[in-house]
């Protein structure tokens, strides 16, 4: 299914110029003090909030509302984010979806902890997206619900220790089996809830009339199967197979999104889906680099012991061709998310560098850091506790779902 963009994609990065990036904005040494300073009140501002609720205070919708204001004035006076680009990101739409979502998750399974879900609303706000650009109604669908919470139960599994290298790769064919449409019989409770997650997909789109959903999905498995090699002790696989394997990893992870949202998509769809998901594996890679080559990981970034000026460069460059295919999708408010998935992204390659440096040139990292609206310095003594692009704009979002997950647990919690 995904082969023919797989190749598409591998071609355009490899044919990708090496230009530095244009980031077009650049703060001078004043600018980032004063965002510097908005970014330790606004930080105090998440804390009070989390403290509180923490505490059992009573968190009130003027609260929530205040909060929110705080959010936005950081947002548009610190990374300069456009009021038309807020409006979208703080929709009544998103944030009520937020909220249901996470209700529908602590009904279905009590025992899943604020982290599990969070990462499934972050599956899920990428879905809401593509509901936006396809001109669907904002709204979470059994398949959106069961999608989100799929691959926090899956890696959860996967990543247990506990669980035998023999008793992972049974569950893998397992799961193979009924993403194909077989029965087989799980064998633990785990297997038994991913098995009714796919049953919710299958309720709304029936494997006779949307076959494309359940390609889609042995596709990210396929893919995922693959993968395993990038953690083989012994590195036999070339710069190319290992940048296909990530992409295919990423491209087929989005493109799934959108069958799940749409259950049909037009070719150019398609396209667009998968180079998209490819760029956001491959700035993914670029934010993990340390963290890969530590665990002996060979992303197409953490298995060169070169500097990595030329490849985040090609990156970038990559990316803007991605995005400027979104013109073909032919939904609602293409302009304005291409534009506010363009001002994410450059913000998250800033990141990257800033929490990278030794992987890039001392000259290439100076000069990335003039486009950065924090000094670099700041941003390594602010990591512990928030990522600064990347984190924060997700943070009041996240403050409603923990919010929802507060009013449905009796228990501590602890989420720093």
């Amino acid at each position: 299914m995904i082969q023919k963009y797989l190749e598409d994609y591998t071609f355009l990065w490899e044919e990708s110029t090496s230009d530095f990036p244009f980031i077009a904005q650049k703060f001078s040494y004043k600018e980032k003090q004063i965002r510097e300073k908005i970014l330790d009140q606004y930080i105090q501002t998440i804390k009070a909030v989390r403290n509180g609720k923490l505490n059992r205070k009573k968190f009130t919708e003027e609260d929530e509302h205040l909060f929110f204001a705080h959010t936005r004035n950081f947002l548009h006076d610190g990374l300069d984010f456009t009021e038309v680009q807020l409006q979208v990101m703080f929709s009544d739409e998103l944030t009520g979806v937020t909220r249901q979502f996470v209700r529908q998750a602590r009904k279905f399974d009590s025992s899943l902890s604020f982290h599990d879900i969070f990462q499934a609303c972050r599956n899920m706000w990428i879905m809401n997206g593509l509901q936006i650009v396809l001109g669907l109604p904002v709204k979470l669908t059994p398949s959106i619900f069961a999608y989100s919470l799929l691959y926090p139960y899956t890696d959860n599994l996967i990543d247990n220790p506990e669980i035998s290298a023999i008793d992972k790769l049974i569950f893998s064919n397992n799961f193979y089996l009924r993403l194909a449409g077989n029965n087989p019989l799980p064998n633990n409770a785990s297997e038994h809830t991913i098995f009714n997650l796919v049953s919710m997909i299958e309720d709304e789109f029936p494997r006779s009339d949307y076959p494309e959903v359940y390609q889609s999905l042995l596709a990210i498995h396929e893919a995922q199967t693959q993968s395993m090699q990038l953690i083989h002790s012994v590195d036999t696989l070339s710069e190319t197979e290992t940048l296909k394997i990530c992409m295919a990893k990423g491209g087929a992870s989005v493109l799934a999104d959108g069958y799940l949202v749409a259950g049909k998509l037009s070719p150019d769809q398609e396209y667009f889906l998968f180079g998209y998901g490819a760029y956001l594996q491959l700035l993914d890679d670029i934010q993990d680099v340390d963290e890969d080559r530590i665990a002996g990981l060979k992303t197409a970034f953490s298995k060169s012991n070169e500097l990595l000026d030329s490849k985040l460069n090609k990156t970038y460059w990559f990316g803007d061709k991605v995005m400027q295919s979104l013109c073909l999708f032919g939904g609602q408010y293409i302009e304005i998310f291409q534009s506010l998935m363009r001002k994410s992204m450059d913000l998250f390659i800033i990141e990257a560098i800033a929490q990278n440096p030794d992987f890039f040139s001392k000259k290439y990292v100076a000069e990335i850091e003039r486009n950065s609206p924090f000094s670099f310095a700041y941003i390594k003594k602010r990591k512990e506790q928030f990522a600064p692009y990347n984190g924060l704009l997700l943070t009041a979002i996240e403050e409603i779902a923990f919010n929802e997950y507060l009013k449905e647990t009796r228990v501590e919690v602890n989420v720093f």
